[in-house]
């Protein structure tokens, strides 16, 4: 089976790390909430829209072809964490859209105690853990404070920008041990609702990039639920589909822009090139592609595609591109390598470690999703040529060739029933498996707080 397989690969390359003896390095990982991988310039975006990430792409393996495993952020974030698929870690109902409640306080389900997580092994391994988090989806309610000696969650919500998330990060990095450190940020700048500054929309002009759905018109209770328009904003300027493309690309810029000197300050103190740094994101953003916005609602690759950066100790492989298909649940195995550290038996996700220098082929090329809100029957398989969206529960299948359609706007199930046959048995021997490995979920409940600053987000 294909667990079988990746922990045998992840032997084969564990020694792609640091060697025994050897400092191993620091680990930063970075998640940048709601970010597509199109909206980056080293990804093909074109306009002046991610300066600092694109240098630091430049230093660092990308990987074209990354994939969530779930469109929003609770789910997707627990198998970044974990190495485990959604139906593995359990995480895949909203409160809002789960079994029927009574008069009492929303629940929600927890990250079980039974995961094993990235900072656990790591701590275990001798690493100090801290983690600077500004969604409220991963607080320490939701079980995510689970192997970090720092857990700061403070004021998590929409309105917690970067700058003060990197202030007590860097106040936490200049507490000087001799133990290396695993550091964790999670931003909201890029999620909605696109408050950027104006001059950061004014330095992206309306490039092919954004003018992609020209002369489209946005409905306005969508408009509504997007935010209060900006007081520069004219009325046809919160009408046009293109307008809201370019106030998403906006809060790129502007993260990018508050990112640039914390990383000055890591190559300033020699930490940068000490350290194995990870920039990914959760999930993407469907821009009114399908005729919607936000995310979480559906599997289209514009709420699965997501950016990969892995940056060596020293920048060593860097500007290597990868165009394999690889998955979130890939990224903790792949640092755990790098530090030299075992993974904990049961991972999910592939050692990346070897690709971008010509090492062995990290497995089969596919990526699975599911824990879409409200339809948790929903789950697709991808490959590099098709891909299959299938209800389990009714087994009404939607295929797409996306080499002719990667817009994925035509089912072609009916045409290749051959495809979409086998793809279906792929993703049901995946979820077989999954069911066997299923771990039992924890349960909070929610404070009204926490049910504000979640329905600030958009849930």
């Amino acid at each position: 089976m294909k667990r079988a397989a990746q922990l045998l690969l992840g032997a084969v390359l564990l020694g792609c790390g640091a060697s025994p003896g050897e400092p191993r390095p620091n680990v930063i990982l970075v998640v940048v909430d709601t970010l597509r991988a199109d909206h980056l310039g080293s990804y093909g975006f074109r306009g002046d829209v991610s300066p600092t990430l694109d240098a630091l792409a430049a230093e660092s393996v990308r990987f074209e072809r990354c994939f969530a495993p779930s469109p929003w952020t609770k789910p997707a974030t627990a198998s970044l964490l974990t190495s485990l698929y959604p139906d593995a870690h359990g995480l895949t109902i909203h409160p809002d859209v789960g079994p029927v409640k009574d008069d009492g306080p929303p629940r929600t389900q927890a990250l079980s105690g039974q995961a094993v997580t990235l900072a656990e092994a790591l701590r275990d391994a001798g690493y100090r853990t801290g983690a600077f988090v500004a969604n409220p989806w991963v607080e320490r309610s939701q079980g995510f404070a689970q192997g970090f000696d720092r857990f700061d969650d403070r004021g998590a919500s929409i309105d917690t920008p970067a700058d003060g998330l990197l202030s007590r990060a860097e106040a936490w990095l200049a507490e000087a041990r001799e133990e290396p450190f695993f550091l964790y940020l999670h931003f909201m700048d890029v999620h909605a609702p696109y408050d950027a500054p104006k001059s950061d929309y004014d330095a992206i002009p309306a490039t092919p990039s954004e003018r992609v759905l020209a002369d489209r018109e946005m409905p306005e209770a969508m408009v509504k639920n997007l935010e209060t328009p900006a007081e520069w904003a004219t009325e046809a300027m919160r009408r046009d589909v293109d307008y809201w493309r370019r106030r998403y690309a906006s809060g790129v810029r502007a993260f990018d822009r508050r990112l640039t000197p914390f990383i000055e300050h890591l190559r300033e103190r020699g930490l940068l090139d000490g350290s194995v740094l990870v920039i990914t994101s959760d999930h993407g953003e469907q821009l009114f592609e399908h005729g919607g916005w936000s995310h979480g609602l559906g599997l289209f690759d514009h709420q699965l595609h997501v950016p990969l950066l892995v940056r060596r100790p020293g920048g060593a492989r860097g500007g290597a591109a990868v165009g394999e298909i690889v998955e979130l649940t890939d990224v903790m195995p792949t640092i755990l390598s790098l530090a030299a550290v075992r993974p904990p038996a049961g991972v999910q996700g592939r050692d990346l470690s070897g690709l971008g220098s010509g090492g062995v082929p990290a497995g089969d090329g596919v990526a699975f999703g599911s824990a879409a809100i409200a339809q948790p029957d929903l789950h697709s398989v991808r490959t590099p040529e098709h891909k299959l969206v299938m209800n389990t529960r009714t087994r009404r299948a939607r295929l797409f060739d996306l080499a002719a359609d990667p817009g994925e706007t035509r089912d072609v199930a009916a045409e290749k029933a051959d495809v979409a046959k086998a793809l279906a048995a792929r993703l049901d021997a995946h979820l077989e498996e999954l069911a066997r490995a299923r771990l039992a979920t924890d349960e909070t409940t929610l404070s009204d707080e926490e049910r504000e600053r979640l329905d600030a987000l958009g849930y």
